[in-house]
């Protein structure tokens, strides 16, 4: 079996029968896919982490509101897919062999690689369930702290890499033929492998899928029950951040099945040795490669929606911009938000100057990124705020 995978443990099979020959414009298409998937993947999570630096930084902040929390472990797992499964890879591909050259080295590639895969699904389940308890029970939503919050980041955190673990024991660098080594998996049992993929894709797809399916539905319900009531109902209690959130968030969802679910069956297809008459696109290795490599592809798409669905980050982003290219106006915009804004030659600018940068920046003044449900991950409360109207949110609305 072909070990030279980016996921466990049969992706990227771009070689014929004899290990010593590959297809050599399969593995040109295959690096060519690779390393458009790491540069989106790498520009994206960039720019939403330095969205959210933003974001925080000039509006001095200390709190971060909890959803923009799972986003930014969000944009970190998406990250470590692109660093230490995409970028492998695709050196891999480059050389053809495991450019390690070492046992270690072999087993620590193949630790990391999956650690990404892991850790994006359960980070969405993580949010999937915030998601949950803020729509279908809101009014004990605000006893959900900030610590369970954390907890739940943790313990995605631990069984991601945890779930890593067994990549050590099943891959080394062996030889694949007299004087030829490389990075492989290898089983003791002839079952050892199908139960290994079988496992792999019930943690890492199934189990993730059934729980954003359950609680999206879910909430789905509840906001249709919650269009039914009058505007002035006190059942109308779910902001419209919060149904933006719900939005963006069922997009996401939706993406990883789309990118997922090919690799996934594909995979499962292949290790089982089904009929390949019922599906013969699967006789294709090139296209079989393809698809396994589109296991990274929602780490890709994740930090542009985020972007493009969410104003506030935007304006953070521009904000920063702002900063990087007006190196003179630095402090000037860094005030904005107070009312009163200081030059670098200590000069004070009166508060028509701040309203006519407010306007620059998309920031009026007397206006507030802030939503009533918009708590930090300081302190216990909501965060469900994520594209606030800047028409209507006063500044003091807390």
């Amino acid at each position: 079996m072909d070990g030279s995978s980016a996921d466990p443990p049969v992706q990227g099979q771009n070689r014929t029968t004899d290990p010593d020959l590959r297809d050599e414009d399969l593995a040109q298409l295959e690096i060519l896919t690779l390393l458009i998937i790491l540069v989106i993947t790498l520009i994206g999570n960039i720019l939403v982490l330095a969205a959210l630096y933003s974001r925080r930084h000039y509006r001095r902040q200390i709190k971060m509101p909890r959803m923009y929390y799972f986003i930014l472990h969000l944009s970190i797992a998406d990250l470590l897919t692109g660093i230490f499964n995409v970028l492998p890879q695709l050196w891999w591909d480059v050389s053809y062999r495991f450019p390690g050259n070492t046992n270690w080295s072999c087993k620590v590639v193949k630790f990391v690689q999956p650690s990404g895969s892991f850790l994006s699904s359960y980070i969405l389940m993580a949010i999937a369930i915030d998601r949950y308890r803020a729509i279908c029970h809101p009014l004990t939503y605000h006893a959900w702290n900030s610590r369970r919050s954390r907890i739940m980041i943790l313990t995605a955190w631990c069984t991601a890499f945890t779930f890593c673990i067994p990549q050590i024991t099943i891959f080394s660098y062996q030889e694949v033929k007299p004087g030829i080594y490389d990075c492989w998996a290898s089983w003791d049992q002839d079952w050892g492998e199908r139960a290994y993929v079988t496992w792999f894709s019930i943690s890492v797809f199934i189990v993730p899928l059934f729980c954003l399916v359950y609680t999206y539905t879910c909430i789905c319900m509840a906001l249709w029950q919650n269009t039914t009531y009058p505007t002035t109902s006190p059942h109308k209690i779910i902001s419209r951040a919060k149904i933006n959130t719900i939005k963006q968030t069922i997009a996401v969802i939706t993406l990883y099945i789309i990118c997922s679910l090919p690799f996934i069956f594909a995979q499962l297809w292949q290790t089982w040795s089904l009929n390949d008459t019922v599906y013969p696109v699967f006789q294709d290795n090139a296209v079989l490669t393809i698809i396994m490599l589109l296991s990274s592809l929602n780490s890709c798409v994740n930090p542009w929606i985020y972007l493009l669905s969410n104003r506030e980050l935007i304006t953070a982003l521009r904000t920063l911009c702002i900063n990087i290219l007006s190196y003179d106006d630095t402090k000037l915009v860094m005030d904005t938000a107070s009312g009163v804004s200081s030059s670098r030659d200590g000069g004070r600018r009166t508060d028509s100057d701040n309203m006519t940068m407010g306007t620059f920046l998309n920031r009026p003044s007397g206006l507030s990124y802030t939503t009533p449900d918009d708590n930090g991950v300081g302190e216990g409360g909501g965060g469900g705020g994520m594209n606030p109207d800047w028409k209507t949110v006063p500044a003091a609305s807390d």
